[in-house]
């Protein structure tokens, strides 16, 4: 595996440490710096195997990896580590525990008949918390020997014994309420509490209130200083008595507020030269004496003279303005407040969170009673509510597919356990589902899979347990369609990320579905080869575009995708061949080069058969008919959107390659709606596009005219050329390419 990407992190990170001013985003740098010189140590020392399920020797593939960008695992196991409090705190109240032995005494003692008492009596009461799936292994041996099920209990420590010295397999006490399968949060109190108390004060506003409260009013103090020396119009030409000694004392004031003297503005040059004065008045040249005079004259004509009326109403009216209570401060008070909830809980009722400040929090923060909190804090505060998502995302809480996955976990792990009868095992099970589905996905190469759930040795022992036939098969497959809507409704130019797809999966084993979604794979690690489901989503997706606007569109031969035959091993593997070579001609390029372009647009091409998986959720999860009337809507959004992202400025050469990457998937996404809609339908949909268009300014609008003169070509009919521009000048809107991106300007020309 090749360094240069580990590299460039690094030094990302060490320019960030650099150049941040917070203490904390120092903090979250040098973490950064620590974990990728972990990751190039172990390149060079040939210590991990990245590209595999188990990268690091002789750490089972269970095990929770510490994962950092790009799928790179840094050594650090996250059940390991240092000591947790919970840790120390257990150690202290138990008779025997070895210092240094900690983990490994603790881990034991729970097998002893004290321990296993202590864990069946917290499955009992539900006062724990798995923050890591491994702390649930534990629990799942209390269990299977409350039912004694003994050989099950004994073949799963055998698994998890040689790493009692290194990994911890028992939870944390906790007071929050049990998960809850409709309702979800963003971050939980303690989260939002630790933001909070820790939100430092804003280094603009620090600088404003300095300048206004003490530095202003000593320059005031220089010039009137100044004007007691003017003659003829000139200063420097009389000085009354002690003059020198309160110009030397007005410089040391000034020096001592520690202003940074780097880049001098008229301010600190005014009292370089106060400060020369009170030492040696000839010493001054006869153009310093100019400057005097040049930044004297200009106050009085801008402010008046420093004692006038104008000028006192002036610094009393910026006096106001910086007055008011510091957010830091009062973002500390309110992290007081949500003290008082459970941590690891969501908040329903924000009525206590938002009241002004009260007489002790006003005297706790030096502020005055009665205080509002402010929007900015109120904003972050909200992070914590608890709602459906639906809810979430009206509030604006959830902005993104990827704020969805990260919510909607809470909901498939009640829905997943519900097979199972045992109330406590279900809590087992919904609690170490949340914590898996907190594992960063690996880099992988070959066509492998990331770990799944039922592969931790102590879901696997209690996964026989589960039993199908209930209530959860229709909750679940309620629970995607409602999902799978909500967000392809709130964020239609998106398509669905990875982590929002696994989720996903779990809903269609549990509604015991047929679904094959495709995951976005990584142009970088792409090796050329697709797994079965590929092949399967075009061929399914075939039926729904046949004869659509998006058939042709991307000049789509339905009755080839529909000949995918991917039952049987060596016909699946004929399938999965035979739809690489297709992607691979639609976009002019070879099968298993390590180019990232040349593999982006094969990639491109796989999105386009298979629809990134909205021809499955549109036809077989029935979204076609439940966002019947909201379609229109969702390709106007998606066509905003990529107007507003082509015409947004940036230098940066990768950032404009994402931008148009991005661009292209959602203009494909829109696309797909339009070809979804009744004919009438469609019309009216690209009426309204078009009008949107010519608002756009002209340079804009004669750059993207090609694509949107394709997109009238398919919808009168005709099938698209894939090849470059027509001669009537049409252009298919693709994200990638091995050469300049024809929508980028010529290179070293700044786009309008």
């Amino acid at each position: 595996m090749d360094a240069g990407y580990a590299v460039f992190q690094l030094s990302k990170a060490l320019i960030a440490h650099d150049h941040t001013p917070g203490p904390l985003a120092r903090f979250n740098a040098r973490r950064r710096i620590s974990r990728w010189e972990q990751v190039i140590a172990h390149m060079l020392q040939g210590t991990a195997e990245y590209g595999s399920r188990t990268p690091l020797a002789e750490i089972p593939a269970w095990v929770t990896l510490e994962v950092i960008t790009g799928g790179f695992a840094t050594g650090n196991l996250l059940a390991g580590g240092e000591l947790t409090d919970y840790e120390r705190e257990l150690a202290a109240s138990i008779p025997g525990i070895r210092k240094g032995f900690e983990r490994l005494d603790l881990n034991t003692w729970h097998l002893t008949d004290e321990g296993l008492e202590h864990l069946q009596q917290r499955l009992t009461r539900c006062d724990y918390r798995v923050d890591v799936p491994e702390e649930a292994a534990l629990l799942t041996v209390a269990w299977l020997s409350s039912q004694r099920r003994n050989d099950e209990a004994r073949a799963l420590l055998d698994v998890i014994v040689p790493f009692f010295d290194r990994l911890r397999f028992f939870p944390a006490t906790s007071a929050q309420l049990p998960v809850s399968a409709t309702h979800v949060h963003i971050a939980n109190a303690g989260e939002v509490k630790q933001l909070l108390s820790t939100l430092p004060p804003r280094a603009q506003i620090v600088a404003q209130k300095q300048a206004i409260e003490a530095r202003l009013p000593l320059y005031d103090s220089a010039v009137a200083h100044f004007l007691l020396t003017y003659q003829v119009g000139w200063p420097c030409r009389i000085f009354p008595a002690k003059w020198h000694e309160q110009a030397a004392e007005l410089a040391m004031r000034y020096e001592q507020l520690g202003i940074n003297k780097r880049s001098p503005d008229r301010v600190a040059e005014l009292f370089l030269l106060l400060e020369q004065c009170s030492r040696d008045v000839e010493s001054l040249t006869g153009r310093q004496v100019g400057r005097i005079r040049r930044i004297v004259d200009d106050f009085v004509r801008k402010h008046g003279a420093p004692a006038s009326g104008s000028h006192l109403a002036f610094r009393e009216d910026q006096l106001r303005q910086v007055s008011g209570p510091e957010h830091h401060l009062i973002a500390r008070a309110v992290a007081k407040r949500l003290s008082k909830y459970p941590a690891h809980s969501g908040i329903f009722d924000f009525a206590d969170l938002a009241k002004p400040l009260d007489v002790q929090e006003a005297v706790d923060c030096a502020l005055g009673e009665g205080v509002a909190i402010p929007a900015p804090i109120l904003r972050r505060v909200q992070r914590c509510r608890s709602g459906t998502i639906r809810e979430l995302i009206e509030h604006g809480l959830i902005t993104s597919g990827d704020t969805v996955a990260r919510v909607l976990p809470a909901m498939t792990a009640q829905l997943s356990s519900a097979g199972l009868h045992d109330e406590a095992l279900r809590k087992v099970y919904a609690s170490t589902y949340q914590a898996f589905r907190l594992r960063r996905s690996l880099l992988l190469l070959n066509l492998q899979r990331q770990v799944g759930f039922s592969e931790l040795p102590w879901i696997a022992a209690i996964e026989g347990d589960r039993q199908s036939g209930t209530g959860a098969a229709g909750a679940a497959s309620q629970a995607l369609v409602e999902s799978s809507a909500l967000t392809l409704h709130a964020f239609p130019y998106a398509i669905l990320p990875n982590k929002l797809l696994q989720e996903f999966g779990t809903l269609v084993d549990t509604a015991e579905l047929d679904l094959p979604f495709v995951e976005e794979v990584a142009a970088d690690i792409f090796m050329g080869q697709f797994s079965t489901k590929f092949a399967d989503t075009a061929r399914r997706a075939s039926r729904v575009i046949a004869g659509s606007l998006y058939a042709r569109y991307y000049s789509i031969d339905t009755d080839e995708l529909a000949g995918f035959v991917t039952r049987g091993r060596r016909r699946a593997r004929g399938a999965n061949e035979a739809f690489a070579a297709l992607c691979a001609k639609r976009a002019g390029a070879e099968l298993g080069t390590w180019h990232p372009a040349t593999n982006g647009t094969i990639l491109e091409q796989q999105q386009i058969l298979t629809t990134q998986n909205l021809a499955l959720i549109f036809d077989e999860l029935g979204l076609k008919g439940l966002l019947s009337t909201r379609l229109g809507g969702m390709a106007q959004a998606s066509f905003e959107w990529v107007c507003k992202r082509q015409q947004m400025h940036t230098g940066l050469y990768h950032a404009r390659l994402i931008m148009l990457k991005n661009t292209a998937y959602a203009w494909r996404q829109m696309v797909f709606y339009l070809a979804m809609l009744e004919e009438h339908e469609c019309k009216e949909a690209l009426k309204s596009i078009e009008a949107f268009f010519a608002k756009q300014p002209q340079a804009f609008r004669e750059r993207f005219l090609p694509v949107m003169i394709g997109l009238r070509k398919a919808a009168a009919g005709e099938v698209l050329s894939q090849q470059g521009q027509t001669a009537d000048g049409a252009r298919v809107f693709l994200g990638w390419t091995t050469t300049r991106h024809w929508l980028l300007p010529p290179q070293g020309v700044t786009p309008n």
